[in-house]
């Protein structure tokens, strides 16, 4: 397995945990941070703004095509090509959640059309 599978858990994983309660808060990442790795050796992607790093994960079911969405976000189009109980697999590889915010590329119009694709999707 790559560094983006098991062996990535305990140095991808930072928790930064909140002295106010025994919880630790998930690391959160910008969109620029998040396109900054677009390699199969450096591979983040995004599903429903949770971020995941399937870094040298060559041995995925569908090959390399994991890696052509590295550095984006894959919601739509995992969604697409995975049966709905693949995403739960997809816990080893999580590294943080997106700042929603942070996403400058998508305007309100793109936002309502996923919106509503994935409302239609999920019926």
């Amino acid at each position: 397995m790559g560094k983006g599978g098991d062996a990535s858990i305990a140095s991808k994983r930072t928790m930064s945990a909140d002295p106010a309660t025994t919880l630790a808060k998930p690391t959160k990442y910008t969109w620029s941070e998040v396109k900054k790795h677009i390699t199969p050796e450096d591979a983040w992607v995004v599903y429903h703004d949770k971020v995941y790093d399937v870094s040298n994960w060559h041995e995925h079911p569908g090959g390399g095509v994991i890696f052509t969405h590295a550095g984006d976000d894959m919601t739509d189009i995992f969604a697409a090509f995975h049966a709905q109980g693949s995403a739960a697999m997809m816990k080893r590889f999580y590294i943080g959640d997106l700042i929603p915010e942070s996403v400058e590329h998508k305007d309100e119009r793109q936002r309502a059309f996923e919106r509503g694709y994935r409302d239609l999707r999920a019926k």
